[in-house]
């Protein structure tokens, strides 16, 4: 077991520690009086391995006291009592959550220095606490989501107000009855005028994000059969310019199908009319002589009519004139 040194008691006393809140850890790990301190609410641990200073005063968070300044003002918040409060404002539908010495005035204090912007600052709720740092704490924790962020102007420099929250307020007791409080004042009326403010302008707000969602998902389905629509409209139009294709490439076939039999029945002969239209031409314009023995034939015989003429008639003359005479011959008898 340890005890505290002269020199620990001044420390602890210069600074109002009061001794309750300090605890023996002799032979515990950091872990095990950490816990310790926690369940037993104690602020200051002794007995425990010195730092490299020799000093062996700690918080709960292992650090040196007498070698870190910003760590005993943490421990004289929680080792002081004050109050803590709820202040709403009914316009804003905004509400101060927080700890002060003496909350007695606090709704006229805020509503003077326009906390936060704000004039109508009704005081909800007072509670004492033996520890305040302890209920900044927890308030900073449980709280941090519903925080939001204001200015406030003190002294003409422009600062962030703290400890604003946009928070159900029944919510907010229930997380501060999860501390040892003594409720002092809880005046019901605003407490309920507040929250039935703020539960109207959460159900707009859900009914306005829900109104939001369903116009983008108008919007989306409106968005959708436009794009369906010019997909339809592109899938005719290249159907249709398909069927132009088509309908380009068989009339192509067919004027190259006719220019191929033009030119087959350029390249085919044709039947003679006359004698020299078996003769093909040269190329001085005079009739080639026709290879063809048919057409030789033809051409040898006329030639020989041609050849005989005079004898046929010669011929013919005299058994014209032999019949004459027969029959001279026959009257005269």
């Amino acid at each position: 077991m340890a005890t505290l040194t002269p020199e620990q008691l001044d420390f602890l006393k210069s600074h109002h520690i009061p001794l309750d809140k300090t605890f023996d850890a002799s032979g515990l790990s950091s872990k095990e009086y950490k816990a310790k301190m926690k369940e037993n609410g104690a602020l200051v641990a002794y007995g425990v391995p010195p730092c490299p200073k020799g000093h062996t005063l700690k918080n709960k968070q292992a650090n040196c006291l007498q070698c870190n300044p910003q760590a005993i003002a943490s421990i004289k918040r929680q080792a002081t009592a004050g109050d803590v409060y709820i202040a709403v404002s009914p316009s804003q539908l905004l509400a101060k959550i927080s700890v002060i010495a003496d909350a007695s005035s606090i709704e006229q204090t805020l509503n003077q220095q326009a906390h936060a912007g704000i004039t109508d600052w009704q005081l909800a709720m007072i509670a004492h606490t033996p520890s305040i740092g302890q209920v900044e704490n927890h308030l900073q924790h449980r709280l941090a989501e519903y925080q939001v962020a204001k200015k406030l102007s003190e002294h003409q420099k422009v600062t962030k107000a703290s400890a604003i929250y946009a928070v159900d307020v029944h919510e907010a007791l229930e997380i501060l009855n999860e501390l040892a409080l003594e409720v002092d004042t809880l005046d019901t009326d605003v407490l309920d005028n507040f929250q039935a403010r703020y539960q109207n302008q959460v159900a707009q707000a859900q009914q306005q994000a829900q109104q939001r969602l369903l116009e983008q998902q108008a919007r989306a389905q409106q968005a959708l059969e436009e794009q369906v629509r010019q997909n339809q409209q592109q899938l005719a139009e290249q159907q249709q310019a398909q069927q132009i294709l088509k309908q380009q490439k068989q009339a192509q076939k067919k004027q190259r199908q006719q220019a191929l039999d033009a030119k087959k029945s350029q390249k085919q002969p044709q039947t003679p009319l006359t004698q020299t239209a078996d003769i093909p031409a040269n190329r001085d314009g005079e009739h080639a002589p026709n290879t063809n023995p048919t057409a030789k034939l033809q051409r040898s015989t006329s030639g020989l009519l041609e050849r005989q003429k005079p004898l046929i008639w010669l011929v013919v003359a005299i058994a014209v004139a032999l019949v004459i005479l027969v029959m001279v011959f026959a009257i005269m008898k």
